[in-house]
């Protein structure tokens, strides 16, 4: 009698054991390759456009705020270690494949006689994040997580009802702030599908932007707008 019950508490110890270790072990371990797309709203504002005829003065600033509203394309890459039972930290890239153009703004030029507006609007792209991503994992095949980390995009302004030639571009910094959740979704050969729902927010500096106008005497036009992004994502992945 006095042997039976060390091997039944030993058994319930060893399987107990192999619970905890079916927890702690989450299939999100090891690398992964994302995609997803859903909704993105982008705005630029405080826009503070200066412009200067050849041989002028520069005129009075004028602002502008610009928006769009679109389904974005973003491929991800990264790593995801196990710290300790349940918690796991992530090592991330995304980015963001497709541009996004803004609603088109007028800007009246106050300088001059006849009040002509030019309409504007400008263009983001290639969105790059480089996040650390500290997560909780359910069970086995389910992770929450947050995101944190740096961001940079492209943005440019262009005029469209005249003459400016194309401006130049800048990159501009800033960061990432995100929360989501995964789930795995298939077992057998693609045992390392899942499917995942996320939202990100991201903020940036000021972008430093200007362009060459070619109509009456020539001149230029200088902005400086501050911009700042959400979305709401969903899409597959794939954990090797």
């Amino acid at each position: 009698m006095n042997a039976v019950i060390p091997r039944t508490v030993f058994a319930a110890m060893a399987l107990g054991t192999a619970a905890h270790s079916a927890v702690a072990q989450s299939a999100f371990t090891g690398f992964y390759g994302q995609v997803s797309t859903g909704y993105e709203h982008s705005r630029e504002e405080s826009f503070g456009m200066v412009g200067t005829n050849t041989g002028g003065t520069p005129g009075n600033s004028v602002d502008a705020s610009f928006n769009s509203d679109g389904m974005p394309l973003v491929i991800g890459l990264g790593h995801t270690f196990e710290i300790s039972d349940h918690y796991m930290l992530g090592v991330g890239i995304d980015y963001s494949a497709l541009p996004q153009d803004t609603s088109v703004a007028g800007i009246s030029d106050a300088d001059s006689d006849n009040g002509q507006v030019f309409d504007y609007h400008l263009t983001i792209s290639n969105r790059l994040n480089l996040f650390l991503s500290p997560g909780y994992a359910i069970d086995d095949t389910k992770l929450a997580y947050l995101k944190f980390g740096y961001s940079n995009q492209q943005v440019q302004y262009a005029q469209n009802n005249c003459c400016s030639t194309p401006s130049n571009k800048d990159q501009v910094d800033g960061y990432l702030i995100g929360l989501g959740y995964k789930q795995m979704i298939s077992t057998g050969s693609l045992k390392g599908l899942y499917g995942f729902v996320e939202a990100n927010y991201q903020a940036y500096s000021r972008a430093d932007l200007h362009a060459t106008y070619t109509d009456g005497v020539g001149g230029k036009t200088t902005a400086d707008p501050t911009a700042s992004v959400y979305n709401v994502l969903v899409g597959l992945g794939y954990k090797f």
